[in-house]
């Protein structure tokens, strides 16, 4: 069996023993990130965090965003609605009355208050809450100045986000993303205190997103037992804790959301607002459980035992 390269993946080192135990042959290719399987005359392949089961059709579904909120609106499933825009090169497409009038109709429609974000965007990267329409310019020169096509959101008051790792129809795993916060010692700056807190994995972009905040300096004495959030993301790369729940109303709609678009094993994010509405936010073809192995890594046995299960029936077993 090759030498794992990658070992810093928990996927690559939780196959690779799975492979072990079931006698499973693994060739890895591009520094482990293409596992090829084999056993009796079949062949799968995980790529990155994409295992064989899924269509490439539902793949490319879930991986834009504006195509899964169309799917799930027709299905009327309660969703973030994600507004497509083409890049303005993409000039055929786009026509030339352009995107800029029908961009800022949706800010107005919105209460100047929306998200922009890349149309496959993952992990948090280039997301953008604008609040003004210099915002709104800086964040889509950003944007189109690295996408070919961006999505425009609501701004909605969540008040927790979820996440539903699916397999066939059934959760695997539900948990909630706790946004990040430190607690004020009275003595201790800011920048000390995610020190503190914080694992050097996920300082460095703890620190960059609370740097964009302008209403707190990190050198900032937050009071003693003062609760300070550092980030408006519920990602876990971005600091947010995992805390694994069971809640009825949001597996049943991570399953209907994974049914819509005949997506097999998947990662639904869903988000509760302030006033208890319930909304499927994305719907993620890649299956990753890192960061919340990461956070969580005495639920190593839980996640394996969903990826032996994944792995197990991709090679028909």
């Amino acid at each position: 069996m090759p030498t794992i390269s990658n070992s810093k993946r928990n996927l690559v080192r939780i196959v690779y023993d799975i492979a072990n135990e079931h006698e499973i042959t693994i060739q890895s290719f591009s520094y482990d990130w293409i596992l090829k399987l084999s056993k009796n005359d079949v062949h799968k392949h995980i790529f990155g965090y994409n295992f064989e089961l899924n269509s490439a059709t539902s793949k490319m579904i879930a991986g834009d965003k504006s195509a899964t909120t169309d799917l799930l609106e027709a299905a009327q499933i309660p969703t973030v609605q994600h507004r497509l825009f083409l890049n303005p090169e993409l000039e055929k497409y786009v026509g030339i009355a352009g995107n800029w009038q029908h961009i800022l109709q949706f800010f107005q429609d919105n209460a100047q208050k929306i998200v922009c974000k890349p149309i496959d965007g993952t992990g948090g990267n280039d997301v953008f809450v604008v609040k003004s329409v210099i915002q709104l310019e800086k964040a889509l020169h950003l944007l189109f100045s690295k996408y070919r096509s961006i999505c425009l959101s609501p701004f909605y008051s969540i008040k927790k986000e979820y996440r539903a790792v699916m397999l066939d129809g059934e959760v695997e795993l539900l948990y909630q993303k706790n946004i990040p916060f430190v607690k004020g010692t009275g003595t201790s700056t800011i920048l000390e205190l995610l020190q503190h807190t914080f694992s050097e994995e996920t300082l460095q972009n703890i620190i960059y997103a609370f740097a964009n905040r302008s209403d707190r300096n990190l050198s900032d004495i937050p009071q003693k037992d003062e609760i300070v959030e550092v980030n408006w993301k519920s990602n876990l790369g971005e600091g947010a804790q995992a805390e694994i729940i069971e809640n009825n109303i949001i597996s049943a709609l991570a399953t209907k959301a994974a049914k819509a678009i005949n997506i097999r094993f998947c990662s639904v994010d869903i988000i509760e607002t302030v006033t208890g509405e319930f909304f499927v936010l994305e719907i993620n073809s890649g299956v990753m459980i890192e960061h919340f192995l990461n956070n969580q890594p005495q639920e190593y046995n839980r996640v394996r035992a969903i990826y032996e299960k994944a792995v197990l029936r991709m090679m028909g077993e």
